[in-house]
């Protein structure tokens, strides 16, 4: 249990990074399309050598393969769309607050659908976690119909995605070669599309984009591989609320790095997600009970 804590805890920290590399990218100028492709070719590029590396087979029975690049599909590639299009009419902050309600989807999934059932614990921490998104969010004036339903199907999105994580026929297969497949139709949709719209370009600034860029990659890829071997050890709805240290983690070095203010509303919102992802742990310590 422990050792899933501290993986995902560390895929939470690289994940929660990742933004503000990819932000100083698209900030000086880098196509999204662009910054996709880089970022999705990295993923399968490293994936394939570690598959390699650790003499992994990258032979799939078909179910297996239809499910990691149905993964891939949904959980990355549509995530990814939905909260750019979010963008388009919320607050970046909002957007992002809004889709970190995934962990409240997953809990409740395995809940009702898996009959896995809730502990007091369970609920507390459901309440304190969309508490705390409510005041990492903030106010920010009346959301967009549109953006919200964006958001909020990110998070549904996504939770699908770390449910997929845990229960399927692909979690029979390496981690590396299953993240190999989860990272293909983002390489080879972004890698077409980007040529096609003419938005293929190189970072701007030379060394320090390609640097960028590369921080984007690696710091992706670690943060799925971490979140996968973390979710085999102790389960998607355990991971999808430690994983909320992914945006306590975005706040600050965001504050460090494009000096972004904190306020009132984001040092309760993260109390509030820190108590949530206490109370999870602390229920997962001990052995699941079911509701009739």
């Amino acid at each position: 249990m422990l050792v899933g804590i501290f993986a995902v805890a560390g895929a939470a920290t690289l994940l929660g990074i990742m933004p503000s590399l990819q932000k100083q990218v698209l900030v000086d100028g880098l196509p999204m399309n662009s910054l996709m492709a880089y970022t999705n070719l990295i993923i399968t590029l490293v994936s394939l050598g570690m598959a390699l590396l650790k003499k992994r087979s990258l032979r799939t029975r078909p179910v297996q393969a239809i499910q990691a690049v149905l993964m891939g599909t949904v959980g990355m590639l549509l995530t990814a769309l939905l909260l750019n299009n979010a963008y388009l009419y919320l607050p970046v902050g909002v957007a992002i607050m809004l889709n970190f309600l995934y962990p409240t989807v997953v809990c409740v999934v395995m809940g009702t659908v898996f009959r896995q059932g809730f502990t007091k614990l369970q609920a507390a921490a459901i309440v304190s976690s969309i508490a705390g998104m409510a005041f990492l969010a903030g106010k920010g004036g009346d959301l967009h119909p549109m953006g919200l339903l964006f958001a909020l199907a990110s998070a549904f999105t996504y939770g699908g995605y770390l449910i997929a994580n845990e229960k399927g026929p692909a979690n029979e297969l390496p981690i590396e070669t299953k993240l190999f497949y989860v990272s293909l139709p983002g390489t080879v949709i972004f890698w077409i599309l980007a040529p096609a719209t003419h938005t293929l370009a190189a970072p701007v600034g030379g060394g320090i984009g390609w640097l960028y860029v590369l921080g984007s990659g690696l710091f992706t890829v670690g943060g799925y591989f971490l979140m996968m071997y973390g979710i085999h050890r102790m389960g998607a709805s355990t991971a999808a609320f430690v994983s909320m240290l992914e945006p306590i983690v975005s706040v600050v070095f965001g504050t460090i790095w494009f000096h972004d203010p904190i306020t009132a509303g984001v040092v309760v919102g993260g109390i509030l997600v820190l108590a949530s992802i206490l109370l999870i742990a602390i229920d997962g310590a001990h052995p699941p009970r079911r509701n009739p």
